[in-house]
């Protein structure tokens, strides 16, 4: 827990809520491994200059809520969606990185990373979403 609490005081607002949905999410013992890495992963992208490594993590928590979401929630349908749209993104930082430099690459980047966010907060409002009423996703 002492990661996610550090992570929270030092991460943006959307990063913070991911490893905090994340977190709740850890009973099963794969799950728990995958959030650990993600955190993990979060936390030094928070604490890097570089953009590419922050739109990765970014990228690399939206793969693991999918994973977590599908394991705990196998009726959501969500986790198909989340890896097609973090596929998408990925293919475009691919491009935006190696097309582009200085100025330009910067710009390209941040755009994404923008956009990424926008993602992530779209999976977060699920996360929570989904935390707060399984039975309704459960078919109880």
């Amino acid at each position: 827990m002492s990661k996610i609490r550090v992570l929270v005081t030092t991460a943006s607002g959307v990063i913070a809520a991911t490893a905090t949905l994340l977190g709740a999410l850890r009973e099963n013992p794969q799950i728990a491994e995958a959030v650990d890495g993600a955190v993990d992963k979060l936390k030094k992208s928070m604490n890097s200059e570089n953009p590419k490594l922050r739109f990765e993590a970014k990228l690399h928590a939206i793969d693991v809520a999918a994973d977590a979401v599908e394991e705990t929630f196998p009726q959501a349908v969500e986790p198909n969606g989340w890896r097609r749209q973090a596929q998408a993104l990925r293919m475009r930082g691919e491009l935006a990185w190696n097309a582009n430099i200085g100025k330009a690459r910067r710009k390209a980047m941040k755009a994404l990373n923008t956009e990424t966010a926008e993602v992530l907060a779209q999976v977060n409002e699920r996360l929570a979403a989904l935390q707060t009423t399984p039975a309704e996703i459960n078919g109880d």
